[in-house]
């Protein structure tokens, strides 16, 4: 009997303590990663502004063949947006484009079926030499949920090596291209932004 009291009460402190670390944690995760692509930011743009080709380099693509998506919207810049619904691999979700500033970023509002706050992406380009550096960056808010800032720290991993993967399929798909026609390649001089959409987040 006193040999079980001791193990309820080594499981109530270890399960408290452990409680008391995920207090501790960030609520925060931010992830970005970046690749450099022989492609000139006008040709990246017209990608990452439209999920038309998105299916072409997501990394999670192909790994649910039932899953369901609807892109809705316009067919690219503020406004456009695609939602999938997918097995316990893929999850469920919606991101949405609600701000650009042409041939340099892509600003998205990222939610995820589970999660209380949604996250945001960015895609942002610089152009090097006759190509491009592309970064992709995700912030996400795990709230005030200790459990959850323990899943943070394992989904900033495995977001690292999805993100990864992806822009290596980004950089495949973009090199094999054709260029951009000059009009299309002039940057445009303002950034466009969605109207302060309410409960974005961010």
């Amino acid at each position: 009997m006193r040999l079980l009291i001791r193990v309820v009460v080594f499981v109530a402190v270890l399960l408290v303590g452990l409680v008391g670390i995920g207090f501790l944690l960030s609520d925060q995760v931010h992830v970005e990663r970046r690749v450099e692509i022989a492609a000139p930011p006008a040709a990246l743009y017209a990608v990452l502004n439209s999920f038309d080709k998105f299916e072409q380099w997501s990394p999670w693509a192909g790994l649910d063949p039932a899953m369901k998506v609807e892109i809705s919207g316009p067919p690219a810049g503020v406004g456009a947006r695609y939602a999938w619904h997918g097995n316990a691999e893929v999850g469920s979700g919606s991101q949405e484009i609600i701000a650009t500033t042409p041939d340099r970023s892509v600003t998205l509002k990222l939610v995820f079926d589970g999660f209380e706050h949604p996250s945001t992406t960015v895609y942002s380009i610089e152009p090097k030499g006759e190509g491009s550096v592309v970064s992709w960056s995700m912030d996400a808010d795990l709230g005030h949920d200790p459990v959850m800032r323990y899943v943070g720290l394992v989904m900033k991993k495995e977001i690292e090596v999805d993100y990864d993967k992806g822009l290596a399929r980004l950089k495949t798909l973009a090199e094999a291209l054709p260029a951009p026609s000059g009009d299309a390649a002039a940057p445009a001089a303002e950034p466009t932004a969605a109207p302060s959409p309410e409960g974005a987040g961010y």
